[in-house]
């Protein structure tokens, strides 16, 4: 039912494979800590005290890292799920994840994580899992509630750009070093060819081959931010990639560089093998942290998974062992009943989550996580039942729940989309249900699902630029070639007029509003040298 962004780190790996149930059985029999600090809660089953120190890095390294990007605190709090090597990884990600990356970042209507292996493959461990952690921590300052694009090539090079900064005496930072797993894919692959590299997509490169787009990725991003005194003009190249510019042509439009130039100068990183450093001074204002380390009880640790699981999708087949384990045990809990009766639903076996749901008892059924299950459940099962044979007693019960989930978690964009769809489904006039699905877009707009409905609706009514804003980003997203093609015909179709600079005043008037209630007014994830 979920699409979903993406980010990750690659690597190259012969990792053994296991099986889903054997590795469930053996996370759920780990010993799993929380870590909470200002803005990060960090669930994991490795080292507690060196993940603590991890901590305090990251909260160091994100308050650097908002003064770099010119982005101002949103208030929301990362989890991060720290795998402790790479079988508890595999465990949670399934086997072909956990064979071809370190770490995983996600955003979706649900929210957004990370999650990483703290036991890497070489180097120090300590080191390794901060440049993992400092990696995907990047990705969620660059999209998290925004619908900016960065190329593949760049939006993993920054990340490891960002990822290789150190920390040294009396609050000073060092950023600029080459990642050691990426120098290692110089040398033995060569860079990638600059116009494949700048072509290079998530969905058209090769498995095999996307070491090279970050390690190459993090070359051309080093040469924009550290030497080539270009960052402010490569700002124009991401608003052009952003309204469907070639991107070969953009760049070479904004650097006022031929490609042979830019290539001369890409290519002679490489060849002279050294690589320009920054320092500065973490901000002043940035006071020092001290996590705290809480032990989960058997129950919650099952529960944290469980949640985990279903809500990322990546290894959905290691639910069913960790269930078992759990009614072995005895670690029944109302939640974890709520948790596999979603689980359930997002299969379509709607009379086992049902059942399950049945198990909750009454004294329980206020909380807003019983509440979404049960919501979610009535309308999945009337959106596979067609005609007369809906049951509106049904959609108007599943509509009253999801009012009371939006009146309380109003941040949730799943309840405003369940609600969106609800009011729809019972004939409410359009204006109701698409001021749902506006909200619902506004909380989430990476989310494809929401994103296409709202870019529909709008070329509905025929908004010029409020569908261009929806459409571009999300065509950077679709790899249907058929809905990508629909889209751009609609765009052609509609071809709104473009005022010289300030955009359409009610599409201002959006993001105004859109900044107003989160509180924020980011910045891109563009910088230029400390």
């Amino acid at each position: 039912m979920f699409s979903r962004f993406i980010a990750s780190i690659v690597i190259i790996s012969s990792a053994l494979l296991f099986t889903s149930g054997a590795m469930a059985d053996n996370l759920a029999k780990d010993t799993w800590h929380q870590i909470d600090s200002a803005n990060f809660q960090i669930i994991t089953n490795g080292d507690p005290q060196a993940v603590r120190s991890l901590a305090r890095d990251l909260e160091r390294y994100r308050a650097v890292a908002l003064s770099l990007l010119g982005a101002k605190d949103d208030g929301a709090k990362l989890t991060i799920y720290a795998a402790a090597d790479r079988k508890s990884y595999a465990g949670l990600v399934g086997e072909d994840l956990s064979e071809m990356t370190n770490g995983l970042f996600d955003t979706t209507a649900e929210g957004s994580y990370a999650l990483v292996n703290l036991d890497g493959r070489t180097g120090e461990r300590q080191l390794e899992a901060r440049e993992f952690l400092f990696h995907e921590y990047t990705h969620f300052l660059s999209y998290n509630g925004t619908t900016t694009h960065y190329p593949y090539w760049y939006s993993e090079g920054f990340a490891e750009f960002m990822s290789t900064m150190t920390f040294g005496p009396g609050d000073s930072y060092e950023i600029g070093a080459i990642p050691g797993e990426r120098a290692m894919t110089l040398l033995y692959t060569s860079p990638m060819p600059l116009q494949q590299l700048l072509t290079a997509t998530a969905y058209n490169t090769p498995d095999e081959e996307k070491g090279r787009v970050y390690a190459s990725g993090w070359m051309l991003a080093h040469w924009i931010i550290m030497q080539s005194g270009k960052a402010e003009e490569f700002k124009g190249f991401i608003k052009d990639y952003n309204d469907g510019a070639d991107p070969v042509k953009a760049l070479v439009k904004n650097l006022g560089m031929s490609i042979e130039e830019i290539e001369t100068e890409y290519n002679a990183q490489f060849q002279n093998g050294s690589f320009k450093m920054a320092r500065g001074k973490v901000p002043a204002s940035f006071k020092p942290v001290r996590p705290k380390m809480t032990a989960l009880s058997e129950k919650r640790a099952v529960l944290e998974l469980a949640q985990f699981v279903v809500k990322s999708g990546y290894n959905m087949e290691s639910l069913e062992p960790l269930m078992k384990y759990a009614d072995e045990e005895g670690l029944y809990s109302p939640k974890l009943m709520a948790v596999r009766a979603d689980a359930a639903t997002r299969i379509g076996d709607f009379d086992g989550a049902a059942h399950l749901l049945a198990q909750v008892a009454p004294s329980d059924r206020n909380n807003n996580w019983y509440r979404k299950a049960q919501a979610w459940l009535w309308l999945n099962r009337q959106i596979n039942t067609f005609g007369e044979d809906r049951n509106k007693t049904m959609l108007k019960q599943a509509r009253d729940q999801f009012v009371y989930l939006v009146n309380n978690q109003s941040d949730q964009a799943m309840h405003w989309y369940g609600l969106a769809i609800t009011l729809e489904m019972l004939g409410y006039p359009k204006k109701q249900y698409t001021d749902m699905l506006e909200q619902a877009y506004l909380r989430a707009p990476r989310e494809q699902h929401i994103a296409q409905w709202m870019a529909q609706e709008l070329y509905n009514q025929k908004d010029a630029d409020y569908f261009a804003e929806v459409a571009q980003p999300l065509m950077l997203e679709m790899t249907n070639e058929a809905e990508y093609n629909q889209m751009k015909m609609m765009l052609a179709e509609l071809s709104p007029n473009k005022k010289a600079e300030a955009g359409s005043k009610a599409a201002s008037k959006r993001a105004a509003a859109k900044d107003a209630e989160k509180g924020t007014a980011k910045g891109g994830a563009v910088i230029s040298a400390p």
